[in-house]
């Protein structure tokens, strides 16, 4: 005897096309939200800067595809900076001719500083972007300004016009201060989950062991050159002798060997107890 199936568990038939059309409108829902969590990412009101922004005041939008080629560029030419600073510091007292071609770059980082008075940048307390030109001066005046400004001096010119002051020659280091880009980028780079972060550690490590060795290295050779001509000989590298080559008269090796050999002590100072060929009456050097 057949059971009478009751009118909730009858099966009606569906037609291919609404199933088709069902399930397609389905996936086009997830993709138009998967494409809008997509797009809001990248080119949300938040990030974005409105084309009518202030009248037709110019703004640079910093989630930009062109400002973001530039700040990768100036992060290059700043790892430039930060390592020839110091090299030019310590190996030269004022700049030879064959390389003065090389301060044009300071000419790029004055194009960086008129950049950053039309850089919109995001409140820290609203997390909004703010886009007024009056408001962008004024924070970057109150902000980097002074110390990008002066890192574009060409200080050598003024070492030279002022009779090689010694004292004018420090105000080069503050060049230094254009490391915080690769500070920025390193951090850039540790939230980016497309990049392992451990890769972006030892990466970043690698980058200040590198650095401290070679500032070290410039630094030591530029104590060796403060004494008196007379008394060189008596420094870690005018006591010198390898082979056949004696570096007395240090100033007259070529400049790539004067560097290795200051490299090599900066890292047996750093790596060991000291340099075991220095003789006694070397310039001793601490280092805590």
């Amino acid at each position: 005897m057949e059971r009478e199936i009751g009118p909730e568990y009858e099966l009606n038939e569906i037609d291919g096309g609404t199933l088709h059309g069902s399930v397609g409108s389905r996936l086009s829902l997830f993709a138009r939200e998967f494409k809008w969590r997509s797009s809001s990412w990248h080119s949300s009101s938040a990030l974005r800067l409105p084309n009518n922004c202030y009248g037709s005041s110019f703004v640079i939008d910093p989630n930009g595809r062109w400002y973001r080629m530039w700040s990768n560029m100036m992060f290059l030419w700043s790892i430039y900076s930060v390592f020839y600073t110091p090299f030019a510091f310590c190996f030269f007292r004022g700049i030879p001719e064959h390389l003065l071609d090389l301060e044009c770059v300071q000419l790029i980082f004055l194009a960086d500083v008129a950049v950053h008075f039309f850089l919109a940048y995001r409140d820290p307390h609203t997390h909004r972007v703010v886009y007024d030109q009056q408001r962008i001066a004024l924070r970057y005046i109150k902000g980097s300004f002074a110390l990008d400004m002066l890192g574009c001096f060409p200080w050598d010119a003024v070492y030279k016009f002022t009779g090689r002051m010694e004292v004018v020659r420090y105000l080069v280091w503050l060049r230094l201060y254009r490391a915080r880009k690769i500070q920025g980028f390193f951090k850039k780079m540790e939230k980016d989950i497309r990049i392992s972060y451990l890769f972006t550690r030892i990466a970043k490590l690698a980058t200040v062991e590198l650095y401290c060795t070679h500032t070290a290295a410039c630094v030591f050779y530029y104590l060796a050159t403060t004494l008196p001509p007379a008394r060189e000989g008596g420094t870690w590298i005018g006591s010198l002798a390898m082979g056949d080559q004696s570096y007395i008269n240090f100033r007259k090796v070529d400049l790539l060997t004067r560097y290795i050999t200051s490299l090599y002590l900066a890292i047996v100072t750093m790596a060991t107890v000291g340099n075991k060929h220095s003789r006694r009456h070397a310039m001793v050097m601490c280092m805590r």
